[in-house]
Formats: structure tokens, sequence, C-alpha cells
């Protein structure tokens, strides 16, 4: 299996290290859905070919193209740990009729030359919903979306529990679902 390294600045990781950071970033009701993070063991890396060897805790091998847009790949050595965390986030807030039409973003960062190996995706899908059904007691609600399909979902996290709480049947309600990958490589503990 072949995947692509990605890189990025290392301080972009702030926002992967610590999930809760992604409700920070929202500035308007929010909830981290999930985050994971996966580690694998530098075992060979080929400099000429880009191609390192990792291997995964449960002993399975797995080959690795770093790409030319992966900086600073001669620092990679084996016994180094790349490191993958994937979080994922969602916000909501009220907007008025007529506000303009949301917009998704997807940014990206990597290692300036010089710092380890790394990258950062952060992917931000908006969309606007119109409220079709509020439940506070089962901390359910339903919805449009521009897809026209009906939906109800049940609302987990206290802080958009709280949220629901404020919503009416017509309100209109922009959602942004945020998913963040980052890739990095640590050293080896000498």
């Amino acid at each position: 299996m072949r995947a692509t390294l990605l890189s990025a600045a290392t301080s972009a990781f702030v926002l992967l290290a610590a999930p809760a950071a992604l409700v920070r970033v929202a500035a308007q009701p929010a909830a981290v859905v999930g985050s994971e993070e996966a580690r694998a063991t530098v075992e060979t890396v080929d400099q000429q070919k880009r191609m390192v060897l990792l291997r995964r805790p449960t002993g399975a091998l797995l080959t690795v193209h770093a790409g030319p847009e992966v900086r600073n790949l001669a620092q990679v050595k084996p016994g180094d740990q790349v490191v993958v965390r994937y979080a994922e986030a969602v916000a909501a807030r009220i907007v008025r009729p007529g506000d303009p039409a949301p917009e998704s973003t997807t940014s990206v960062a990597r290692a300036a030359p010089g710092e380890r190996p790394g990258g950062l995706i952060v992917d931000n899908t908006r969309e606007r919903v119109r409220i079709e059904g509020v439940n506070p007691a089962s901390n359910t609600v339903s919805f449009v979306g521009s897809d026209r399909v009906p939906r109800t979902v049940a609302v987990r996290q206290p802080a958009m529990q709280d949220f629901l709480r404020t919503l009416k049947v017509g309100d209109e309600v922009e959602v942004t679902f945020t998913e963040a990958v980052a890739v990095s490589v640590e050293p080896a503990a000498r």
C-alpha cells in the first residue's frame, strides 16, 4: 500500500494536538466529534526513490512515497515515529435571512525548510440548513439542507445541546464541518 506523505509547519499541529482547539477556533457553538492518532516507526528510508518503510504497532509494514512536496526528507531516520492525527468537529450558528451563503475552505500547511517533515490539511465544509423541528427533551433537531433531504440528528455535546435550545422552527443555521489531518515526524528516542 502506498500513500503520499504531506508536509506542513510544525506550529500548525497545535490544532490537532488538542482537538478542543477546534471549538475555540470556531467562535460559535461547536463540538469535537472525534479524534484519533496513529503511529508507525520508520524502518528504512530510500532517499533517492523517496520511499519510507514504516512498521505499524501491529508489526505490519507499510511503504509510503514521500512526494516532492515533502520537505526535509533527509532528516527522517530509522527509529523515528511518524504520527498521523485526525480530528473532526461541528460548529453551528444562526444566520439571518439574506446573509451571504457560506463558503467552504481547505487550508494546507507544510514544514519550512530545515524543520522536521510534517503536514496539515484542514477542510471546512459549510452548509446552510433550515430547522424543521427541535426536541430539547430528546436533544434532537430536524433540518433540511441544500440537498432537500430531511434529517434528524441527536445532539450529544453539552455546548451543542445548549445551542439546540435556542433554535426555532424556520431558523436558518450555518453548519461547519471541520476535518483536520496532520502528519508529523518525531525523532527516535536515543
